[in-house]
């Protein structure tokens, strides 16, 4: 299992939706996984997006914020 921490690269509103730099989340994935923003989007945008959702309570699916243009994935271990 590898441990990611997924985080805003910079603060910004975008359709409605508020993002500060600063806020993350953390994921947990198998080791032979690349960063989960890049590697099967159709899986792991949706678990990003829960995890941002129950933490903050914004929705990044909707407006298109699960990317590495918002985001950026640093392996913790």
């Amino acid at each position: 299992m590898a441990l990611w921490r997924i985080s805003v690269k910079r603060s910004e509103s975008v359709n409605g939706v508020r993002l500060e730099k600063g806020m993350f989340v953390e994921m947990v994935t198998p080791v032979s996984m690349s960063n989960p923003l890049n590697s099967n989007p159709g899986e792991n945008k949706p678990k990003i997006n829960n995890l941002f959702v129950s933490k903050y309570g914004v929705d990044l699916l909707k407006p298109g914020l699960i990317s590495v243009s918002h985001l950026q994935a640093e392996k913790i271990s």
